[in-house]
């Protein structure tokens, strides 16, 4: 997400030209600005513009201020909880926050905005705005942001009738495969299932997203984006002056624009504008105090007069283009204070949101889409991720079940799975008190070294950071387990899996009569632990792996069953019948697979015993070797901690990201081991050939197998490599030609060649920046080792 004052989004998403120097061009591979892009590097692009903006009466006067007309005050400062991050800091309570402080009453907030119903300069409010963007790399949290504003009154003036609001122009195409966005829809999302049966919440999202997908040649690729965004009001909480407005735009075949959005009639009794955008100061302020929820845009051209809404655009054309989906916009407003004295603050907080796979079928636009019937075509469009998204994020904003002000309430809850008069409390919102905190986070990742040599790298580490960690909510120690992952690139979604440890442990499922489904009851639990659960050191989880009458472990319990408020309904005595499944894969030092016996590539070498609060605790030391390596191919190696989640609010597994802790290595030797062994220089790929006859007899080239240039979407020149290895810490490589003339020289470590302690790359561009020819060059280093020369050869 590109962030710029008060504005979220960059204003355009179209392909940027970085500035001069050229080398910081290359080496931070920067050709374009994203507003909101998901997935990362996707180049799907989701956002124009948004922002907020506050309205309300300064005396006698109408008065309103946007994010066009708040400037900073401050400098962004930057700052995190992650103990490795170059901001971190103790008082942050995001993975990456940034505070800015903004003002209305700027020189050029006054001098460059204007009303144009009035006619007038841009008169003030007299607000301070203090701006706090928060973000989170847990699974969970990653598909949104929360924004957190307070807002001041600075003036010596009382404002009466305070309303914010929170608008968005979206922007939505692929910046390297559209030439144009796609039309874009937009609505509101207001009440969804709630987390336990035959329950709801209010959610109110406003969603905004292409019509189709854009799909290519009738199916989606990588470069469709077939997402959603969402914004959500989380503080204040909804009053009857919730509003949700749009209007959208649309051109006739000689350029000509027409615009429209939904008006209730009373709206329209008491404002003069045309039935489109909103303009000035008491235009913008009638819209955030309206008190109207507009239906989606998808329902422009049905007549909606017997609901009390203004009829839809005369011209069918125009009503049929709306629907359709076109250039729109939207905005979430809601009451803030009635008064707000000078020298007094009040929040406002929102959520953007990314929903996934809101498109599935790449066909429905085309197939359902009516303008006159448009339930067909949205009874095919996916809202599960972005509502998904939207509660995690009010989650994360106030924590379920944690009582933040002490005062011993902790938030709305359900009571479920009532055996007797035992219970699981299922809180699902919090105490009204922000917490800006993950609520519920993977175990911490483990700090691991890594030593390598051609074709391997080893990694080892201590489990004690995520072994010992207690999940905040639950209070549970709840790591299952660690996974090794690679990739060519530093990216969540382009790393692979090689290895996993897990605890061997299993979950209990019962089956439930009322649903006729059988359902997780516990958390999971080794076979001694179960032992003593049960009573019988005898039992064996492994004996009931089945959900079958026939097969089941049967106990008897006395079942209370409870409506969603916690009232008993019914008290029976019964059998129940259970069974259990393995949590993950049960894959510890060595495990059963196939019919044989498999040696895992972590191995837990070792325990180590430390005493918290009194208790004896124990965690593993671990170890891993990675082989089969291609010693030419760099790669980035990641350990993650996961834990078996919670399955009281349907929370599946959480694991750290791959981004927390990864490392850059080459399967070669390391800077110790050259030194040790006096190794020699080696030089690959020798002699480079731009073009050569790969596996397959097809021509190819290093860039497009991988070799070099990776994550880059235009190749250059200066992409490509020559790899000095085998090198100490420090060295001096020197490039002459066959006459001895100097055609280039590196000091290794190079802050853009050197991307591993043993290996600096040349470029193939000379000492005045020029591509080098082919021929033959002698090359020599000169190290503590001392000096080595040799020959390489390049062919184009």
């Amino acid at each position: 997400m590109n962030v710029c004052g008060l504005m979220i989004g960059s204003g355009h998403n179209r392909p940027q030209i970085v500035p001069e120097p050229q080398e910081d061009m290359r080496s931070l591979r920067i050709s374009y600005i994203p507003s909101f892009e998901f997935p990362p590097r996707s180049r799907n692009d989701y956002l124009y513009l948004a922002g907020m903006g506050v309205g309300a009466i300064k005396r006698h006067d109408t008065l309103f201020s946007d994010s066009q007309e708040l400037y900073p005050l401050t400098f962004f400062s930057e700052s995190s909880q992650l103990p490795g991050h170059p901001g971190y800091s103790k008082g942050a309570v995001a993975d990456q926050q940034f505070i800015l402080v903004l003002s209305d009453t700027t020189w050029r907030s006054i001098k460059y905005s204007q009303d144009y119903l009035d006619r007038r300069l841009h008169i003030p409010l007299g607000l301070e705005v203090r701006q706090t963007i928060l973000g989170w790399a847990s699974r969970f949290a990653r598909r949104f942001v929360l924004i957190d504003y307070l807002i001041t009154n600075r003036s010596t003036e009382v404002l009466n009738g305070v309303f914010a609001e929170f608008a968005v122009s979206p922007t939505i195409q692929n910046d390297v495969a559209q030439e144009f966005p796609q039309p874009e829809l937009c609505g509101l999302v207001g009440v969804s299932p709630g987390i336990v049966e035959m329950t709801s919440d209010t959610l109110n999202i406003a969603w905004f997203a292409g019509n189709d997908g854009a799909p290519f040649n009738g199916v989606y690729s990588s470069e469709s984006p077939t997402g959603v965004i969402g914004v959500r009001i989380l503080r204040p909480s909804a009053t009857k002056a919730f509003a949700f407005n749009w209007a959208a735009s649309v051109w006739s075949n000689e350029g000509n624009s027409f615009s429209w959005g939904p008006r209730h009639r009373r709206d329209e009794m008491g404002y003069a504008g045309s039935v489109g955008w909103y303009y000035g100061d008491r235009g913008n302020y009638r819209q955030m105090s309206n008190g109207e929820i507009d239906y989606d845009q998808v329902w422009t051209a049905t007549d909606k007069t017997a609901e009390g809404w203004s009829p839809p655009p005369s011209r069918e054309w125009v009503a049929n283009g709306i629907a359709r989906g076109a250039g729109t916009g939207g905005t979430l407003s809601i009451s803030l204070a009635d008064p707000l004295l000078p020298g007094d603050s009040i929040p406002f907080t929102v959520a953007m949101i990314a929903g996934f796979d809101f498109h599935r079928k790449p066909d429905n636009f085309a197939r359902n889409f009516d303008p006159d019937n448009p339930q067909p075509y949205l009874d095919n469009l996916d809202f599960t991720d972005l509502i998904n998204n939207a509660r995690w994020a009010d989650w994360v904003f106030d924590n379920p079940g944690v009582d933040t002000d002490g005062d011993g309430y902790r938030g709305p809850y359900h009571l479920v799975n009532c055996k007797g008069e035992q219970c699981d409390t299922v809180f699902y919102r919090g105490d009204g008190v922000p917490d800006f905190r993950a609520p519920y986070i993977p175990p911490p990742p483990p700090a691991f070294t890594l030593t390598s040599r051609p074709g391997a790298i080893t990694l080892r580490w201590e489990g004690a950071y995520s072994e010992l960690a207690i999940d905040p909510l639950s209070g549970r120690r709840d790591c299952e387990g660690f996974r090794i992952y690679t990739g060519k690139f530093d990216r969540d979604d382009l790393y692979s899996m090689v290895a996993s440890w897990d605890v061997e442990d299993y979950k209990r499922f019962a089956y439930k009569s009322d649903e006729g489904t059988w359902e997780q009851i516990s958390f999971p639990a080794t076979v001694e632990q179960w032992q003593e659960t049960i009573g019988d050191n005898q039992f064996d989880p492994r004996d009931y792996t089945v959900p079958s009458f026939e097969q089941a472990y049967i106990d008897t319990v006395t079942d209370t069953v409870r409506n969603a408020t916690g009232e008993i309904i019914r008290i029976s005595r019964e059998e129940r019948f259970s069974y259990w499944e393995r949590e993950d894969y049960n894959r510890s030092n060595e495990y059963f697979e196939n019919d044989a016996w498999v040696q895992n590539p972590i191995q837990r070498i070792g325990t180590r015993d430390t005493v918290i609060g009194g208790d004896t605790l124990q965690y593993g030391v671990y170890e891993a070797t990675i082989d089969h390596l291609n010693p030419s191919v760099p790669l980035y190696f990641a350990v993650t901690a996961f834990d078996y989640g919670n399955y009281q609010v349907g929370l599946e597994q959480l694991e750290s990201s791959q981004a927390n802790n990864s490392e850059y290595a080459h399967p070669i030797y390391s800077p110790d081991v050259v030194v040790d062994s006096a190794l020699r220089v080696s030089v690959y790929p020798n002699p480079y050939k731009v073009i050569y006859d790969g596996g397959d007899g097809e021509r190819t080239t290093y860039y497009l197998e991988g070799y070099e240039g990776r994550g880059i979407y235009k190749f250059e020149e200066q992409d490509r490599r020559i790899w000095f290895v085998n090198l100490p810490e420090k060295a001096t490589i020197r490039i002459f030609s066959l006459d001895g003339d100097l055609i280039r020289t590196i000091n290794h470590p190079d802050p853009f060649l050197t991307k591993y302690p043993s290996a600096v790359g040349w470029d193939l561009v000379s000492r005045n920046i020029q591509a080098v020819t082919s021929g033959i060059y002698i090359w020599r280093v000169d190290s503590e080792l001392g000096t080595q020369t040799g020959k390489l050869v390049i062919i184009k």
